[in-house]
Order: structure tokens, then C-alpha cells, then sequence
């Protein structure tokens, strides 16, 4: 037994907390890992929070516990417990706070860019080091009964070594997560390497190290006993085990929770930055909410498609958020009511479709589905409704690939998320395919960076789209052309530039009904154009074209070609023949099919909306003239790389939402005309259930008297007094009128009517009601609808004239 000052004790290490402290140090630094991977940005609080758990995890538990767990194994002489190591209580402080603070630094410089370069590499792998090394030796020095001595050489090993490894561990895991392939099994890799950096710095350093005996009586006056230092230590590990856990638990029910959405009608957002980056979650998912189950179709017919009405109502109110966005609440409330589920079902009935009544709710409900999912979507995002984006012009079908059995067995919905399914009082089981729709827009950098710091992140395409597929349930394949395609999709609404325009009106009929209508594949809500250089059309031009009503393209093109006609022509005259050959010509090649040229001409200008504006602030009008034809059933979708077909119905849609259109407002109006009744409805209900029977009769039989009348009005008298209605307190307050419907309901129309009651009696008249003159005149008006567009009257005469 040693008993001087200046004797060297001898010691021996303990296999198991040897084992013991490597598994903390594991622990800490998959910790670490786990939420430097869940971090999208190097601002917001979000973020900050993440850094400093992460730099908590790495430096307290995978650096300072491990080090005193394995001075733990670290057994001195025989074992006699007054010689056991001692610690001072300032030193283990000092100890604990180091490393936290130089992680945090080194973590920092590795998340300053979304790459990886060297220079962070190599700078925050040798603070890493450094804070490594720093606590090893902070922490030796306050052993308070033993002076330690050490061999340089051992230092410098294992300062190399915790550089070393540390740079190659932080390297690694971060150019996995810069490039979107650091699965959980890689970030286990490089948490394992890291602890390496750890224990191995600590283990080398230790075995350079001996210690000499200070006094045997100083040992009872250490602060903190081997016992206690143990336990804070084992105590922080145990942290570490319950936030890994988590962890796996949440990404888990993330992944079902994907897996079932693939069968479910969901909206998605997707969201582009300037470099043409994706929004994702840390987890390289989409942003998204559950609509509903499936969309229930009443007939075999009634597919939810880009041709229902449905899904032309909810595009444009995509385009008009500001008009909805204050009907939300109430919308809420419709759904938590359940009014689209019939009420006489028994409780214990089976689920079936019959149960749903579709006799007209649904629909409706669907639109407060979508409306809700939005704002929810919104809300996710931290951002307001009118700023989410505008709906994708497509249905992408999910879940086209079988589940797998797992996914089946642990399929479920996100706990708390709220269940506003037309089938939730059904538990009605869904086969089939699911359908996502996506609303798309364009940040610039202001916007993207307070999206990251919100806790989301911007990813290339090519890195994500596995893992978008496989949370979709469908092909990369499938999937790829769509996320091309809304890159740019908020610049393919386009509009026609000012002037004078050739067109192609051409219709391809479908074997069930309806149309196709033949667009641009880059603006699907034009048709196939070739711009005159003529600013606008004079009489004598229009005059001129005329003739040629009805004329097909080749009798056009045969006579604008003909020498003596060009001959016997004007100056101007044979300028706009030449205009008006080349352009024809021009969209001829353009097209290059030969249904074309069987095409008449509409030889009257049509006016269409384009580019500026105009008085009014509305969008200035181009004039067209149009090309007509009906091509044939068995016509390809697919034109040619630069035209396709696609829905007549969805196409006459877009046409009302184009930037300033005084349709938006009328549409508003609808909106509000469409919800209002089932808006007050909820509150007389709720009144009628707060007033208990004030609508029973009483026993002369007369009802209550009604708000706009006084209690003594009698049949042939009416009471002038103002009535008193609720003011809308709604952003389409000037739009919409009040609608002055009854207790019981309301009657909706598509044109709102107005109508003025005055009261003409003059003099003394009978107040019987029967055979009585009351004297009373009405005026009505219609209210402003939308008008029809160019495309309504070329479809007209294309129709017309296929069958006649």
C-alpha cells in the first residue's frame, strides 16, 4: 500500500465500465447526431435549440461521461477505498461546461452552408478535437487526491487521434446529410466512429498517465464521491437512451403515417426557392395534410378527375384564398357537426356507402375538406392562407405500388390531427388508389430563409425523389415529370402578349363524353398561337378577312399565295397578306398534323384576355382569330413534344383565373352566397338551442314576431323601423349581400336577385287579405355573372358545326 507523497500508485482497469464508457459515449454522440440531422438552418430558434441539444449531447454525455465512467474502471492500487480517485467539484464543473460550448462553435461551422467544404471540415473537426483533448485534461486536473503525470508522446497520440477521427466522423455524416443519403444506419456509422474519437483520445491519454499519491487524508475532503459521479453520469446516458427512442418512435409513425396517406386523398405542398430546391422536412418528406378517406363518387361516373366541378371549384378557390380564408372557422364547425351523415342510420348498422347522404352535402363538404386541409397545411408552415400557392393543375394517384405487410399492420393516423372525414362515422374501410394534389409556389430568399428557420429544409430534386416515391407508394418514374413540371409551374400560367393573334381551336371528342381541346404543353391554359406583327386590327383588315369565313387552311393559304391577287393588291394590302400567310403557315408547322388542315377559319376577331392592362386595372384584350376543327376520336393525347390534349372542362376553368380578372370577385361572391346558409344555420341552431321554445306556438296560434317586424304588426300594417341585421364582418363585405334567409334555411340560386317592396296604399283600403289591393310593386335585378369567354363561343361553333 502506498502511503508518501512521492510514491507512484499502481493501477489496473476495470474490463466492464471500460465496455461501459464506450457505450456512453455511443449514446451521446448518436444523440448529437440524430439532432444536428433534424436542423434546416443555421437561424430561428428552432435551430438554436437543436445546435444546443446537440452540442449538450456530445459534449456532456459522449465526452464528460465517458471520460469519468472510464476513470470509473480505472481501480488504483488493490482497490482500498481511500485510495480510490477523488474529484474537485469547481474542475468537474469547468469540465462539463468546455466541451458544450467548443462543440457548439464546431457544430456551427458545419451548418454555416447547406455543402459541405473543406475548410468547415477541416475547422470543426479540430475543435471537436480540441474540446476533446480540453475536457480530458480539464477533468484530470481536478482529481483531487492524486497529481497526475503524462508522457508528451501519449498526448500528441491522442490529440491525433481525436482530430483524426473526429474530422473524418463530423465529415462524413455531414456530406451524407448535404446530400440527402444519410439513412439511420449511416448515422449510426458515423456516431460510432465519433465515440471512437472519444474513448480513443481518453484511453491512450490514460494509459500515458501515472498518478502520485498526494495524501492519503485528502480524499475526505473531495466534493464528489466515485458513487455520485457515477450516477449524474449514468443518469445524463439514460437521457440520451429516452431521446433516441423518441426519435425512432416519431419516425416511425412518420413513415405509417406517409404509408397511409397514400391511400387517402392528401394535399401537399410544394414549395421552390430561387435555385429550384424543394421544401422538405428534415426527414425529405413533403409538407402535407390528410383531406379525407377517398373521394365518394355517387354514380361510376362521377370520378374525381380534373374535369369535376369539384376540383374546378377548389382550383379556383386556390386562386381567391382571401375569399375564403375568413370561412374557415365556420366550416370547421360544419364538419365537427357531421351534418353530411345521415342521422337516421342506426349506431349499430354496418358501414356502407349508402349511409353517406350524397344527395347534394357532399360535395359541399369536400370543398370545406380541402379548405380546412389548406389552412391546417398553412398553419404547418407558419405561414397565412393566401400566402400557401395555387393549385397544380394535376391528380397524382399514390399508392399504386401493394403495401407491404408491416406498413398494413402499423398503419394508422397522426395522433392528434383532426379527423374531419365525410366516413369518420362510419370507419369505413377504403380500397383502391389514393390521389395527392399539390398547391405550388416560388419563394425568394427573404421567404426561404424563414421557412428553414421554421424547421424545413430545401433539397435538389434528385436527391429527395427516392424517398419521396417511396413515402407516395408510387415509381420514381411516375413521379419525376410532375415535380419537372410544377418547377416552373407558377410561370406557365401565362397570358398572350398585346396584339394581333393566329389560333387553333381544335377539339378531340371522348368515347364516354365531353372534349379535349389541343394547348401547349408550357401553358396548358393557351391555346396553340402565332403572334401577327400587327398591334391591332383596322376595319378594312377586318373587312378583308371576312371573305375568308369558313374557309379551311389550304384554300386560305391557296389564295393568299395567288400572284395576281397579290399582283392587283395595295401596298398595305399586300403587307398584311404576307403577315397573314406566314402566320397561318407558321402554325401549320407548329402543329403538323393533319387534322389541321381541315380547320375553318372564324373569320370574326375574338377578344381574349392578355398582358397590361387596361382601363379599370383590369387585364388589357387581345384579338384572335381562330382556326376551328373537330379532330378524330382515335387522335393521339400526345400531339407531337410540343402539344398535347387535354380536358375541355378543366381547360374553359382556367380561363377564368387569370391574373385581375373580374371573375375572382363574382367567384367570391358565390363563395360566401354558397356558404352562407350553412353558416347561419349553425348559429340559429345554436340559438334555437339557447332559447328553448320560443318558436312553440302559443295558444292564439301565432309565432313569435319576426325580426323586421314589431310585435303589434298586423296583416295590411307594417312597421317602418329600421331593421336591424349582423354586419358581415368578412374581407367580401361589399360583395356579398346579406342573405336574409329564414329560421329554417335558405334557397340558393346562381344569380342573386333584388328585390324592393314599397308600399303604395293610398287612403283608406280593406285590411282583409282576400281580394284586397295591398298596392305594393317590386323591381328586380340579376346580379353581375361571369361572362362568356372566346373559348365558350369557338367551342359553341365547333360543336354546332360537327353536327350539322
Amino acid at each position: 500500500m502506498a502511503t508518501a507523497s512521492t510514491d507512484f500508485v499502481f493501477h489496473s482497469y476495470d474490463a466492464g465500465f471500460i465496455v461501459l464508457s464506450y457505450f456512453v459515449s455511443v449514446v451521446g454522440c448518436w444523440t448529437a447526431l440524430e439532432l444536428l440531422h433534424k436542423r434546416t438552418s443555421s437561424h430561428g430558434l428552432y435551430n438554436w435549440y437543436l445546435l444546443l441539444g446537440a452540442a449538450t449531447a456530445m459534449g456532456a454525455v459522449a465526452i464528460w461521461s465517458m471520460h469519468f465512467i472510464g476513470n470509473r474502471a480505472i481501480t488504483m492500487d488493490a482497490g482500498q477505498p481511500e485510495l480510490q480517485i477523488g474529484y474537485n467539484p469547481g474542475y468537474t464543473a469547468g469540465s462539463f461546461f468546455l466541451p458544450i460550448c467548443v462543440i457548439a462553435v464546431a457544430f456551427y461551422l458545419f451548418t454555416v452552408t447547406d455543402q459541405v467544404t473543406f475548410t468547415s471540415t477541416i475547422a470543426g473537426g479540430c475543435l471537436t478535437g480540441f474540446a476533446i483533448c480540453g475536457m480530458h485534461y480539464l477533468g484530470q486536473g481536478g482529481i483531487s487526491n492524486y497529481q497526475p503525470y503524462y508522457d508528451w508522446r501519449y498526448i500528441l497520440g491522442s490529440a491525433i487521434v481525436a482530430v483524426v477521427a473526429a474530422t473524418l466522423a463530423l465529415g462524413v455524416f455531414f456530406y451524407f446529410r448535404s446530400s440527402w443519403t444519410n439513412t439511420w444506419w449511416k448515422r449510426s456509422a458515423c456516431a460510432l466512429l465519433l465515440a471512437v474519437a472519444v474513448s480513443g483520445m481518453h484511453w491512450i491519454a490514460t494509459v500515458g498517465t501515472s498518478y502520485l499519491l498526494r495524501s492519503v487524508s485528502y480524499v475526505d475532503q473531495t466534493g464528489l464521491s466515485r458513487k455520485t459521479t457515477v450516477i449524474v453520469v449514468l443518469c445524463l446516458a439514460i437521457g440520451c437512451c429516452v431521446t433516441l427512442f423518441i426519435f425512432a418512435i416519431i419516425g416511425q409513425r412518420t413513415r405509417h403515417r406517409y404509408a397511409d396517406r397514400a391511400q387517402q386523398v392528401v394535399l401537399a405542398c410544394a414549395t421552390w426557392d430561387q435555385d429550384g430546391r424543394l421544401l422538405v422536412t428534415p426527414e425529405g418528406l413533403l409538407p402535407c395534410r390528410k383531406i379525407t378517406n377517398s373521394y365518394l363518387e355517387r354514380s361510376f361516373d362521377d370520378i374525381f378527375t380534373v374535369e369535376h366541378p369539384v376540383f374546378h371549384w377548389i382550383y379556383r378557390a386556390s386562386r381567391n384564398w382571401a375569399g375564403v380564408a375568413e370561412l374557415i372557422p365556420g366550416m370547421r364547425a360544419h364538419l365537427r357537426a357531421g351534418s353530411f351523415v345521415k342521422r337516421s342510420r342506426p349506431s349499430s348498422a354496418a358501414p356502407s356507402r349508402d349511409t353517406l347522404d350524397t344527395s347534394g352535402d357532399y360535395s359541399q363538404a369536400f370543398k370545406e375538406l380541402f379548405c380546412t386541409a389548406a389552412a391546417d397545411l398553412a398553419m404547418m408552415l407558419s405561414e397565412s392562407l393566401e400566402a400557401l400557392g395555387i393549385l397544380y393543375d394535376e391528380i397524382v394517384s399514390t399508392g399504386t405500388l401493394k403495401k407491404s405487410r408491416r406498413a398494413r399492420l402499423f398503419s394508422s393516423s397522426q395522433p392528434g390531427e383532426e379527423n374531419h372525414d365525410a366516413e369518420r362515422a362510419m370507419n369505413r374501410v377504403t380500397f383502391g388508389r389514393g390521389q395527392l394534389l399539390f398547391v405550388v409556389r416560388k419563394v425568394d430568399k427573404l421567404e426561404s430563409a424563414q421557412l428553414q428557420a421554421s424547421g424545413f429544409r430545401f433539397a435538389p430534386i434528385p436527391q429527395v425523389i427516392e424517398q419521396l416515391a417511396r413515402s407516395m407508394q408510387v415509381t420514381v418514374k411516375e413521379l419525376l415529370p410532375h415535380f419537372d413540371r410544377m418547377r416552373d409551374y407558377p410561370a406557365q400560367l401565362r397570358m398572350l402578349e398585346p396584339g394581333v393573334h393566329l389560333a387553333c381551336f381544335a377539339l378531340r371528342p371522348l368515347v364516354h363524353r365531353g372534349f379535349d381541346i389541343l394547348v401547349p404543353k408550357e401553358a396548358k391554359n393557351l391555346l396553340p398561337t402565332v403572334a401577327l406583327p400587327i398591334a391591332a386590327l383596322d376595319m378594312w383588315q377586318i373587312d378583308f378577312i371576312t371573305r375568308f369565313d369558313d374557309w379551311e387552311v389550304g384554300r386560305c393559304l391557296q389564295w393568299l399565295s395567288q400572284q395576281s391577287i397579290i399582283d392587283s393588291a395595295t401596298a398595305r394590302e399586300r403587307l398584311f397578306f404576307g403577315q397573314l400567310y406566314n402566320g397561318i403557315y407558321a402554325l401549320g408547322q407548329q402543329i403538323n398534323e393533319e387534322f389541321f388542315q381541315a380547320a375553318r377559319l372564324t373569320a370574326r376577331p375574338l377578344r381574349a384576355p392578355c398582358g397590361g392592362s387596361s382601363d379599370g386595372g383590369f387585364p388589357g384584350q387581345a384579338e384572335i382569330i381562330a382556326f376551328r376543327v373537330m379532330a378524330d376520336i382515335h387522335q393521339s393525347r400526345l400531339v407531337n413534344d410540343k402539344f398535347e390534349f387535354t380536358s375541355a372542362r378543366f381547360f374553359l376553368c382556367q380561363q377564368h383565373v387569370y391574373p385581375r380578372s373580374p371573375d375572382h370577385a363574382i367567384f367570391a361572391r358565390k363563395v360566401h352566397r354558397e356558404f352562407a346558409s350553412v353558416l347561419e344555420r349553425k348559429d340559429r341552431d345554436a340559438n334555437l338551442r339557447t332559447s328553448g321554445g320560443n318558436f312553440r306556438r302559443n295558444f292564439f296560434g301565432r309565432m313569435p314576431s319576426s325580426p323586421g317586424l314589431s310585435s303589434s304588426s298586423t296583416f295590411g300594417q307594417r312597421d317602418h323601423s329600421p331593421t336591424t341585421i349582423k354586419e358581415d364582418s368578412s374581407s367580401e363585405k361589399r360583395l356579398v349581400d346579406e342573405p336574409g334567409t329564414g329560421p329554417f334555411g335558405g334557397i340558393h340560386v346562381s344569380n342573386e336577385v333584388t328585390i324592393d317592396v314599397s308600399d303604395m296604399r293610398r287612403g283608406d283600403r280593406c285590411r282583409q287579405v282576400e281580394m284586397s289591393n295591398l298596392g305594393v310593386f317590386t323591381e328586380a335585378g340579376v346580379a353581375p355573372v361571369e361572362r362568356e369567354t372566346f373559348v365558350d363561343e369557338l367551342m359553341s361553333l365547333t360543336i354546332l358545326e360537327r353536327r350539322h
